[in-house]
Order: C-alpha cells, then structure tokens, then sequence
C-alpha cells in the first residue's frame, strides 16, 4: 500500500463519516432515543414487575407432578449389547431416471391443478413444478 493509498482510504471514511446522522437527526427519527436515568430506571422496574408476575403465575413442581406433565427419571442407566447393524438410510430418489422425475412432477402438477382443494383467493400461491 502506498502513501496515496493510505490518504485515499483515510478520506474515503472521513467523507463517510461525515454523511452519518447527527444526534438530533437520529432522535428526530425515532430511531436514538432521548433517555435519563429516572425514565430508564422506571422501565426497569416495569420490566421486573412483568416478569415476576409471570413467574408468580407459574405452576408448582406439585402441580406439574399431580398433572403428570413433570416426570422423575431414574438415577440409574442401564447399558446393554447392541448388535451392529447399517445406519445409513435407503435413497430410492437417487436412483430415479431423468424420465421418473419427470413423470412424478408431471403427476404431481396434474393433482395440484385439478384434484387439490384450495381456496380461490390462495390459487395464485400454489407452486407447481418445472415439466
């Protein structure tokens, strides 16, 4: 990088930098908000009176036990002999000709046109597929 370069770059922010927003633009467009600490720290406290009302309004370990939404697991982990096997899963798609594909997005068009329900104000959004 030479000098030139160097100045180049140093001007090119400083003109960037220069186009930003001043503080009363960005207040004057909502976008920076004026703030003091007493309007802040009211907002504080109504945010923590919100959320331990929403705690306050939780259900107990008891209540969600009596409901049977809370469980105990055992403390325990039993471990036994797996036979290895082959994880990996059938891909039928991979071994479809050019014409199969065809077909299927073809039958598939046919179906979405003609036998498919759909409201007549969402008929605009069906996808179909590429013949």
């Amino acid at each position: 990088m030479t000098n030139g370069d160097i100045g180049d770059s140093f001007r090119e922010r400083a003109r960037r930098l220069s186009q930003r927003p001043n503080v009363e633009e960005l207040e004057s467009r909502n976008i920076l908000k004026q703030r003091n600490d007493q309007v802040e720290q009211e907002e504080r406290r109504e945010i923590k009176q919100r959320l331990n009302r929403k705690l306050n309004q939780r259900p107990t370990v008891d209540e969600l036990r009596d409901r049977k939404i809370l469980i105990r697991f055992s403390d325990y982990v039993e471990v036994a002999k797996a036979q290895d096997y082959d994880r990996r899963a059938d891909k039928p798609w991979t071994r479809l000709s050019a014409a199969d594909k065809a077909a299927i997005r073809k039958e598939l068009n046919e179906f979405k046109s003609t036998e498919m329900e759909v409201h007549a104000s969402s008929k605009h959004l069906t996808r179909f597929h590429r013949p």
